[in-house]
C-alpha cells in the first residue's frame, strides 16, 4: 500500500509540474493581452475595457520605417496626457514592415473597415520612392489618402481644431496641412513631411537669383544650380500626379515624356561637366540620408540650402506620415485627445514617435529652432534653421507618395535612351491610368 502510495505520488507530481507551469503561462498571456493584439482586436478591446473599466482606443500603426524601432513609441509619447491610462488606454496593433503577416492584417483591417468597424485612429507611413526607404513593392495601407477622404473614411475634424488645447495650428505647416482636406474640411491630420534640398558649403552662393521654376534650374549656367535641379526625383518635378475630382492623371502622356526627356538630358550633360567628387549632396530633409551623407544642422558647419523647385516655381513636400480618426470610432473625442497632444511643439520636436518611428520633418514649422529641447534629433542651428525655415515658406505642393510616384520612378529607371524613355513613359502611363480607376 505504502508502494503504491508512493508511485501514485511520484505520478502525481510529474502531472503537476506541467500543469503548473501551463497555469503560470497562461497568467503571463493574459498580462500580456493589454499590451497585444488577438486575432480578432474588437473582441480583445471589449474585453480589456470589461476588465478595467476603461476606454480602449484602438490604434493601428502602419510605421514600416527602417529606422531601427522603439516598440513603444507611442505610449511613451503620452505619458504626459491627462487621463491617459487613468481614463482611457491605447490598443496598439503595429503592422509589420512585409510579409504574409502584413497582407493578412492589412486584408483583416480592410475588413473590419467595410463591415463598419476597425480601428478608432490611423497612424500611417508614406515612405519615400527613388532610393530612399521604400521598394516599388512597398505599398502603405491607405494607397490614396485623397480616396479615403471622398469615400468617407475619416471624420471632420474642424470641430475638434478649434477646441484643441495642445496643438498650434497656425504654426503648422500649412501647405502640407491643406493635403489633409477636402469640401467636407479636415479629415486627415499631417504629422511628418519632408523636401528634398542640395547642400553646399557655407562659402558657395549662388549667381543666379533664387527661387526659380524647375526649367529655369536646369537652363541655368551655374552647374551646380542644374545638379540641384537635375538630382531631384521627377516625381517631385511635375508635383501634382492626379486630378482626383476625375481619377485621371493631372498630366498628359506627352508631357510626362518631355519631363522625363529634359531631365535625363540635363542629368547625362552633368555627369560629363561636374566629377563624382565635385557634385554635391542632395537629400530629402530627412533624419536617417542625414546620417548617410554625414549632414548634420546642429554642428558648427551652416550650410548653403538650395531646394529643387518644382514646375511652378516652388517646393514639393512629400508627407511621410498622416493620422486619422475612423469615421465609425466608438470614442471621437479621446482619439482627438490623443493626436492633439502629439501635434503639441514639445512632443513633435523630442518623442520618440517622431524621432524614431517617422521619415521626415515634423509639420510644426519652427522645429530646430533656438527653442527646441537640447535632446531633440532637430535641433539646428541658427544659420541652418534659417535655411530650413525658409524653404518651408515656398512649399507649395504637398502630396502622399504612392503607386504613382512608383510609376513615375519607373520611368527614370528605365530611360536608357530615347526609345526606351519613350516606351517606358507609355507602359506606366497607362498603368497610372489603370490605377486612378480602380482607386
Amino acid at each position: 500500500m505504502t508502494k503504491e502510495l508512493k508511485v501514485n505520488w511520484r505520478e502525481a507530481f510529474f502531472i503537476l509540474i506541467p500543469l503548473i507551469i501551463l497555469t503560470s503561462l497562461c497568467g503571463c498571456e493574459e498580462k500580456k493581452q493589454s499590451n497585444t493584439v488577438s486575432q480578432d482586436p474588437q473582441s480583445t478591446a471589449q474585453i480589456m475595457e470589461e476588465s478595467t473599466g476603461k476606454t480602449v482606443i484602438r490604434v493601428m500603426m502602419d510605421l514600416p520605417t527602417s529606422i531601427d524601432p522603439v516598440s513603444d513609441a507611442l505610449p511613451k509619447s503620452l505619458y504626459g496626457l491627462p487621463g491617459y491610462e487613468q481614463d482611457f488606454i491605447l490598443q496598439v496593433e503595429s503592422i509589420e514592415a512585409k510579409g504574409i503577416n502584413r497582407d493578412n492584417a492589412l486584408t483583416r483591417l480592410r475588413t473590419e473597415i467595410m463591415a463598419g468597424d476597425g480601428p478608432d485612429l490611423f497612424i500611417c507611413a508614406h515612405r519615400l520612392y527613388g532610393g530612399f526607404s521604400a521598394d516599388p513593392e512597398d505599398m502603405p495601407f491607405f494607397r490614396f489618402p485623397e480616396k479615403a477622404m471622398s469615400n468617407h473614411i475619416f471624420l471632420q475634424l474642424d470641430e475638434y481644431i478649434e477646441k484643441a488645447e495642445y496643438m498650434e495650428w497656425d504654426k503648422l505647416q500649412s501647405v502640407v496641412m491643406d493635403a489633409g482636406k477636402n469640401e467636407e474640411g479636415q479629415q486627415i491630420l499631417p504629422l511628418s513631411y519632408t523636401f528634398t534640398a542640395t547642400f553646399f558649403d557655407k562659402d558657395y552662393t549662388p549667381k543666379s537669383k533664387l527661387p526659380m521654376t524647375w526649367v529655369e534650374m536646369i537652363e541655368d549656367p551655374d552647374p551646380f544650380i542644374r545638379a540641384s535641379a537635375a538630382n531631384i526625383r521627377l516625381y517631385d518635378i511635375i508635383g501634382d500626379l492626379a486630378d482626383y475630382s476625375k481619377d485621371v492623371p493631372a498630366f498628359t502622356e506627352e508631357e510626362l515624356r518631355t519631363f522625363a526627356t529634359k531631365e535625363f538630358t540635363v542629368r547625362k550633360a552633368l555627369a560629363e561637366q561636374i566629377s563624382l567628387e565635385e557634385q554635391p549632396v542632395t537629400s530629402p530633409v530627412e533624419l536617417q540620408n542625414f546620417s548617410r551623407y554625414d549632414i548634420s544642422l546642429n554642428r558648427e558647419k551652416e550650410y548653403t540650402i538650395v531646394p529643387a523647385s518644382n514646375l511652378l516655381g516652388g517646393v514639393t513636400a512629400n508627407i511621410t506620415t498622416f493620422a486619422a480618426i475612423n469615421r465609425n470610432t466608438r470614442y471621437p473625442d479621446e482619439a482627438f485627445k490623443v493626436l492633439d497632444y502629439l501635434l503639441s511643439p514639445k512632443i513633435q520636436q523630442t518623442s520618440p514617435l517622431f524621432q524614431s518611428r517617422m521619415e521626415g520633418l515634423p509639420v510644426y514649422v519652427n522645429t530646430g529652432d533656438e527653442n527646441t529641447p537640447p535632446g531633440s534629433a532637430w535641433k539646428m542651428n541658427e544659420s541652418n534653421f534659417k535655411g530650413i525655415y525658409e524653404i518651408q515658406k515656398q512649399i507649395n505642393i504637398a502630396k502622399f507618395p504612392g503607386p504613382l510616384d512608383v510609376c513615375i520612378w519607373q520611368v527614370e529607371t528605365e530611360a536608357y535612351d530615347e526609345k526606351t524613355l519613350e516606351k517606358a513613359a507609355h507602359e506606366q502611363y497607362v498603368l497610372m491610368e489603370m490605377l486612378l480607376a480602380e482607386s
